[in-house]
């Protein structure tokens, strides 16, 4: 069994008995394939920006804190919050007190523009995205990666979360402020919405140092030269 099957194996497990949800698994097999076939480095430094706490958002972080762990290398999160900072280790040290992992309070921009190492596999994950109101976090999701991007070593892969593709359509539930939620039908227009909606319209203009590997709700692309 290959060392991205045994993250995922182990995510399943924790994230089942935690109640976690099921389309991250299906998110991560989907991760687990990609990176089987394209990811070369013998040792996993891996970064993610915004910090996962708790299984209900999915604890994603733990799949590449996993793969950090189990290869010698490093993991690094990051949040601007400082409420979710104790919440972070607590989650980690739940389940495996052991597993070495570092969180920082700090604009993740700040992180990636001087990075505690030269990371090989990063997760974007930063500044919730708001269907109706959705550039701040597709700029920011831009501006995360054009840090970042030039740093990294050939063959390394940038996986940004949260994305909607042209022809598709989102149910949008927001609350009303009666303890409610309104539920709406989005229709994607665009190319692209999401954190990497921008990465993703500027990766498939021309001629680029990455390339995208799949266009999934996980965009992953891999630096080619």
């Amino acid at each position: 069994m290959s060392i991205f099957k045994e993250a995922l194996e182990s995510y399943k497990i924790y994230s089942t008995n935690n109640g976690g949800p099921v389309y991250r698994i299906d998110q991560l097999t989907q991760v687990t394939n990609i990176l089987e076939t394209y990811f070369k480095f013998d040792t996993i430094n891996s970064i993610e920006t915004g910090g996962s706490q708790n299984w209900v958002d999915g604890m994603v972080g733990y799949y590449f804190a996993f793969l950090a762990n189990k290869t010698n290398g490093q993991f690094y999160s990051v949040d601007i919050n400082p409420e979710h900072e104790p919440k972070v280790y607590g989650a980690y040290n739940k389940i495996d007190p052991n597993l070495k992992i570092t969180h920082v309070t700090d604009d993740s921009l700040n992180l990636l523009k001087n990075p505690p190492y030269i990371p090989n596999l990063i997760h974007l994950d930063s500044w919730d995205v708001n269907l109706k109101d959705p550039l701040p976090s597709a700029l920011h999701g831009w501006r995360e990666f054009e840090i970042i991007e030039s740093q990294m070593p050939l063959g390394s892969i940038i996986i940004i979360d949260d994305n909607w593709y042209q022809g598709g359509w989102v149910e949008w539930l927001t609350p009303n402020g009666q303890g409610e939620l309104n539920s709406e039908i989005i229709d994607i227009n665009y190319p692209c919405l999401g954190k990497g909606a921008h990465v993703y319209q500027w990766a498939i203009t021309g001629d680029k140092d990455w390339k995208i590997l799949d266009r999934g709700y996980k965009l992953i692309l891999q630096k080619v030269k």
